[in-house]
């Protein structure tokens, strides 16, 4: 019995801790106690350290170095789920904050369950600059049986949930929505009875499948979920026990599903002829005439990538890979030449063909069936370009540049139109900043024009092979361009890759062009034509937009995620872009909208 008494009695220490802290997590705070969130931010080399940031009020800001303690560390080491604070830092050791000062002059006596109900001189009331922010060093040892969970008190908002980068309906990678930034799910403990609360939130049936390792795509962002344990009976995922701290899990861990979709025949309207396998061939559809079903083409006219993007999700057969104005190379039923569909124009979220946008029963089809009939390749996998949100923030400056070593980036198009009757001597007022795109998907990004078709450019001293890669917009807040001039064409290669992953692509020689899986390619904001043209533009407030393939012309397996959006501010003699993030583009007529995200 002695030998077995120390065990029993940590045991029941640790019992006795768990307990205290399900207590604490589920006891509601006091009414009126402010609702914030925290979080360690800044120029870190551990997560649990950096510079103080509180959520409130539906922005983040920072705390004021002014009187804080080693109670008040200690207070928000705990509600951050550590045991205790190491120490703590003044005078913005950990980089300075931006946006609102929230606390000043915080006294905490130690015994306080969150920040909130430490005294202070009130929320957003401070004499204070960003040099006096407050940094913390949290133990690392985590509170045991500590969970985070949705229906805390504390919570700012309650995630949304999404699914990104499935060929087909019902499938794709996990996201969850956390103080309006979207983020994955680590797979640490996925399993069926999660992915089935996913599945049935979205209002699909349960799972038939729980895929973990990044199998549907690596996303970007944070890592808002790990640990992730459901009964399977939640109505949302937010209501499972997990863990926020997701330390050790990376994009490669993303999680993802595979719902069960009930059965709707789709595939049975339409399909591939003549192809070499049954992932290609000439689009017939089966339609309706004089009271006979009967098959035929459908038009090529504007034909594009969001078409085949859904007839490849109608048969089941992944992502569209290439879409075809003509199919002469593959003969099909010389029954099904005549055109039934013609006019067809597709966002790429329809289920069916017949959803798209179509002519109906007044076919128009100039060019005929037959041989220039529509046609689609599909894949069981396809690349996802997403841009890195953070280089084009931390990289954006102004440049005065005479136009006497710029006459090489006019000719290209460059500049904008009032450069053509510059003078030498004059100057050019530049915006530029580096920008550098992830391959975050299961296949390489390969151009679609052949080599032969590729353009030399003297300036670069290398070939372009698309023309049309990458937009840069510098936009008024109702979403109208006010600048003109800038880099679209582009060279693509691999400029860096994670670990363990062999570069494939450059630029130089005439070599093969692309980008590979985990790769990225980066335009640095020092080399040519990599700005935007601001000397037209009157100081003031702006959004700065950058589309990535904003022509489609290469099928990818998620496109949201190719617009980036920035706040930008421009007072004539300084310029910096804030607030960016990926999402979806901004058209002439939805400014106002983007502009209540903020």
């Amino acid at each position: 019995m002695p030998s077995r008494c120390p065990l029993l009695c940590r045991l029941a220490t640790l019992l006795c801790v768990w307990a205290l802290c399900q207590a604490h997590s589920d006891t509601e705070l006091p009414p009126g106690t402010p609702i914030i969130q925290l979080r360690l931010a800044g120029d870190k080399r551990k997560h649990y350290e950096g510079r103080v940031e509180v959520y409130y009020n539906g922005e983040w800001g920072t705390v004021c170095d002014d009187d804080f303690s080693i109670h008040a560390a200690n207070i928000l080491c705990r509600e951050l789920g550590y045991v205790e604070a190491v120490s703590w830092s003044p005078s913005s050791k950990y980089g300075k904050g931006e946006g609102r000062i929230w606390l000043d002059n915080v006294h905490c006596s130690g015994q306080e369950r969150t920040l909130a109900q430490c005294k202070s001189n009130g929320f957003g009331v401070s004499d204070c600059k960003h040099s006096e922010d407050v940094g913390v060093v949290c133990n690392q040892r985590r509170i045991p049986g500590f969970k985070f969970i949705s229906s805390f008190t504390n919570s700012v908002e309650q995630p949304l949930v999404r699914l990104r980068g499935g060929a087909n309906i019902g499938d794709g990678r996990v996201e969850v929505l956390k103080n309006g930034e979207w983020g994955t799910v680590c797979d640490d403990n996925w399993n069926l009875k999660a992915a089935s609360v996913v599945c049935r939130e979205l209002g699909f049936g349960s799972a038939k499948e729980a895929l973990a390792g990044g199998r549907l795509g690596q996303g970007m962002g944070p890592v808002h979920m790990n640990e992730v344990e459901c009964s399977g009976f939640e109505k949302s995922l937010t209501e499972c026990y997990f863990n926020r701290d997701a330390l050790g899990c990376s994009h490669e861990e993303d999680a993802a599903v595979r719902c069960n979709v009930p059965a709707m025949g789709f595939q049975n309207k339409l399909r591939l002829s003549g192809g070499r396998n049954p992932f290609e061939g000439r689009v017939e559809v089966l339609v309706e005439k004089n009271d006979s079903l009967v098959w035929g083409t459908v038009c090529s006219d504007s034909w594009g990538t969001m078409e085949a993007t859904v007839v490849c999700r109608q048969l089941g057969l992944g992502f569209a890979s290439n879409a075809f104005q003509e199919t002469w190379y593959w003969p099909g039923d010389v029954r099904a030449d005549d055109v039934v569909m013609s006019g067809v124009r597709c966002s790429g979220t329809e289920m069916t063909l017949a959803q798209c946008l179509h002519h109906g029963k007044h076919l128009h089809c100039p060019r005929g069936g037959g041989r220039f009939a529509a046609g689609v390749s599909c894949s069981e996998s396809a690349p996802d370009l997403v841009l890195n949100a953070q280089v084009v923030e931390h990289t954006t400056y102004l440049e005065d540049r005479p136009m006497y070593i710029l006459q090489c980036a006019n000719e290209e198009h460059c500049l904008s139109s009032s450069a053509a009757t510059a003078t030498p001597s004059s100057y050019r007022r530049l915006m530029r900043f580096s920008s550098q795109i992830h391959n975050n998907g299961q296949s390489d990004f390969r151009p679609r024009a052949a080599h032969n078709s590729w353009v030399w450019h003297d300036c670069h001293r290398h070939y372009h092979s698309m023309e049309v890669f990458t937009h840069y917009d510098l936009l008024s807040l109702n979403g109208t361009k006010v600048a003109e001039g800038h880099k679209a064409s582009f060279c693509l290669e691999d400029t860096q890759c994670e670990e363990g992953i062999e570069k494939r692509y450059e630029c130089a020689n005439f070599g093969q062009q692309g980008i590979t899986v985990s790769c990225w390619d980066t335009y640095r904001h020092d080399i040519d034509c990599q700005w935007i043209d601001v000397t037209d533009v009157v100081p003031g407030d702006f959004i700065f937009q950058v589309v990535i393939n904003p022509n489609y012309e290469v099928a990818e397996s998620d496109y949201t995620n190719n617009i980036m959006k920035c706040r930008c501010r421009y007072d004539g003699h300084r310029i910096w872009t804030y607030n960016c993030h990926i999402g979806e583009r901004l058209d002439d007529n939805s400014g106002d909208y983007w502009l209540q995200q903020y």
